[in-house]
């Protein structure tokens, strides 16, 4: 009788180890977000080869492409990534200095990222402005939420907007030339909030206050001032 050797029963691997496994992928794609963003922003686009940014990152150009299918990808995840930082610093809660500051000192570690994110950084690229629209839409609805606001308020969002794009400007025009320090330039954008708010929403009906808000009061931390957090501004 001839006696058959059956392998083994594969086994599976244990979660934890499969868990690991695909931490350890998302490790590698921020590490090589991280040197993307630094490239992308100190260097033109068109003067960076995919081999470049492998070997910045230090791995093989196929390996880059088993994450980043081309650069093309990998810029636009790069942009994306840093939109999610700055989403991260600049809504109101629990201290708009505090996120300003931290903004400002992003573009200032890296001035060519202000360029990248807020102008596309390769011209005209229906992904990238997409990504944008999404950046700004989501900076208004945190801010007019934020700010105590419900409803729709035409003046209110409309000064809300124009701060938005002032903010965007000073950045940029403030790493460009960058001859005036961070916290004037943080003090400038949060006077200049304190101002437009005064200028609208003495127009927001009474009736629009937050809900459980006492009559006649209308968006208390918009009123007040208290979006800055820890900074007092003088009227």
């Amino acid at each position: 009788m001839t006696q058959t050797n059956t392998p083994p029963p594969t086994r599976e691997a244990p979660k934890h180890i499969r868990k690991r496994a695909r931490l350890s992928r998302e490790v590698r794609i921020q590490r090589i977000l991280a040197v993307s963003q630094r490239l992308f922003s100190t260097h033109a686009y068109d003067t960076l080869a995919i081999e470049d940014l492998a070997t910045a990152v230090g791995m093989s150009k196929g390996l880059l492409y088993h994450y980043f299918a081309s650069k093309r990808e990998l810029y636009v995840a790069t942009v994306r990534h840093v939109l999610a930082q700055m989403l991260q610093f600049t809504p109101l809660h629990p201290d708009l200095h505090a996120g300003l500051s931290e903004v400002l000192s992003l573009f200032e570690q890296y001035p060519g990222l202000a360029r990248m994110v807020l102008r596309g950084g390769i011209g005209s690229d229906a992904e990238v402005e997409a990504l944008l629209t999404e950046y700004r839409q989501r900076q208004l609805d945190g801010m007019y939420v934020g700010l105590g606001f419900s409803g729709a308020h035409p003046l209110v969002l409309l000064g809300l907007r124009g701060w938005l794009s002032l903010l965007e400007e000073v950045c940029m025009q403030w790493v460009r030339q960058p001859d005036v320090t961070r916290e004037q330039v943080v003090l400038l954008i949060e006077h200049s909030l304190r101002a437009m708010l005064t200028a609208t929403v003495s127009t927001v009906p009474a009736q629009s206050a937050q809900e459980g808000s006492p009559p006649g009061q209308v968006a208390p931390r918009a009123a007040t001032g208290s979006f800055t957090g820890q900074t007092e501004l003088s009227s």
